[in-house]
């Protein structure tokens, strides 16, 4: 299944921005430190943070890529059963700048 999912904030910058659209999937056969996700975060609601670390037991440890993100710390331990998606693409939302 796949999913659009609009990105809201600055969180994510510079790899995504206020307006961008992302689409995620279901279908991976398991995460890798570095990709970007969408998790349905109890405290939070959906959120699109990096994985920054994966515990032996699966749980994911997230967070964003600038100092207006939401700490890590705050997140905390997301259980894997609350991805929504692992992202596979994006369509950016700013204008090119004309010269």
């Amino acid at each position: 299944m796949f999913r659009l999912i609009k990105v809201q904030g600055e969180s994510m910058a510079p790899s995504l921005h206020d307006g961008d659209f992302v689409f995620i999937s279901r279908w991976y056969r398991k995460l890798q430190v570095g990709q970007l996700v969408v998790v349905d975060h109890a405290l939070y609601g959906f959120i699109v943070k990096k994985v920054l670390h994966i515990a032996p037991d699966g749980q994911l440890w997230l967070g964003g890529e600038n100092n207006q993100s939401l700490q890590s710390e705050r997140i905390g331990w997301v259980s894997p059963r609350r991805v929504m998606g692992k992202v596979i693409g994006r369509i950016c939302a700013q204008k090119p700048k004309l010269h």
